[in-house]
């Protein structure tokens, strides 16, 4: 069985010029619960819980840990999915299918302990379309799903509060648009609590935090900043991105691609990676996730023109050879994506965990929960 295509390196959609063309397509219904792959109060994806084997890299000692919703959580998170669809047309349908319930549950289920979860289904661009086996992909029609969706969640179910958007590559791609179209600059900013545009190109005049592809929203450098922004994209430090490498270009000279190591704003630039279990692993481990705390550590780095989380394994940790062996063949197998199909599961932790801590300080700011 297909555990993730998320592992097999094909989740992504780079591009970052959309066609402004009016699609032919109709236009979704977001009031049915159908079209939504996550949504609060009710049984799906992100409602289950979630269970981790965490391999304590100091003695060995090999433990289990459950994190279940909070129905009570004082902020929204809003999630689009990378490039996961199989299907053998440019478009996706509507239809829920594997793919993107595994996509949800290994990058997103984990922040519903944190914030009530929605994730719209969308007719993305398919992994047929990115690899050239389709052709004629309607990018528009994508980006105006997601845009309907988000308006409809604005009109009927915020309410007021607080929001952090969640991307991953494709995801990411729809939502920096989004953020530029529809919050940058306007009224609605003042409600965002943080976006994770994870995977995707963002560019910031070099040496600032704001006024490249975002002009009044900057990179989040501190635990409870609200109002920021995270991104970056993972190559293996001893593999870094070369010329032709996919992610973390420089638009020019005066600009860098934008990289915030969640591991840096927590402490010392360790990651909580919390990797999918796949074949045999899950069927052994009975979990979804495994973690190796303190294996694991990030850094933002500069080579050339190219910006990125370097990614490096503590040499002699336990579980070092493993992980290190499974890194380095996800990195191999595309050198010019480096490990993008794992860009969030290698700072899982350290996210929610910073979504938490951005949770509490938009209370503390004054915000309180409207309900919804």
């Amino acid at each position: 069985m297909m555990r993730s295509c998320l592992l097999s390196a094909l989740v992504c959609w780079a591009g970052m010029v959309w066609p402004i063309a009016a699609s032919a397509q109709p236009r979704i219904d977001y009031s049915a619960p159908s079209n939504w792959l996550c949504f609060p109060g009710r049984s799906d994806t992100c409602s289950a819980q979630l269970t981790s084997t965490v391999f304590s890299s100091a003695d060995g000692e090999v433990s289990r840990r459950s994190d279940a919703p909070d129905p009570a959580a004082p902020i929204d998170c809003f999630y689009v999915y990378p490039t996961v669809s199989r299907e053998s047309t440019p478009n996706s349908d509507m239809a829920l299918g594997p793919e993107e319930q595994h996509a949800a549950l290994e990058q997103f289920a984990r922040f519903s302990a944190k914030c009530r979860t929605y994730a719209p289904l969308y007719r993305q661009t398919t992994v047929a379309a990115m690899n050239g086996a389709a052709s004629g992909a309607d990018r528009e029609l994508a980006y105006r799903d997601v845009l309907d969706a988000w308006r409809f969640y604005l009109g009927h179910h915020n309410r007021g509060r607080g929001v952090v958007l969640i991307g991953h590559s494709q995801g990411a791609n729809l939502l920096i648009r989004l953020v530029s179209e529809e919050i940058d600059g306007r009224k609605i900013q003042r409600q965002l609590v943080s976006a994770l545009l994870i995977g995707a190109n963002i560019q910031v005049p070099t040496g600032r935090d704001e006024g490249g592809t975002f002009q009044h929203i900057p990179l989040c450098r501190k635990p409870d900043q609200i109002g920021c922004v995270i991104g970056y994209s993972s190559y293996l430090a001893s593999q870094p991105p070369g010329s032709d490498a996919i992610f973390g270009a420089a638009a020019g000279p005066a600009s860098a691609n934008a990289c915030v190591n969640p591991g840096a704003l927590m402490n010392d630039g360790g990651l909580d990676a919390e990797l999918p279990t796949v074949g045999e692993v899950a069927t052994a481990l009975g979990t979804d996730l495994v973690e190796n705390p303190g294996l694991i550590s990030g850094a933002c780095t500069t080579v050339g023109d190219r910006t990125f989380l370097a990614i490096a394994i503590k040499a002699g940790g336990i579980g070092a050879e493993k992980v290190n062996r499974l890194l380095t063949t996800l990195a191999t197998r595309r050198p010019r994506w480096g490990l993008h199909a794992i860009d969030i599961n290698l700072a899982l932790g350290n996210l929610v965990e910073l979504v938490g801590r951005e949770g509490d300080s938009w209370q503390l700011n004054g915000h309180t929960d409207t309900g919804g």
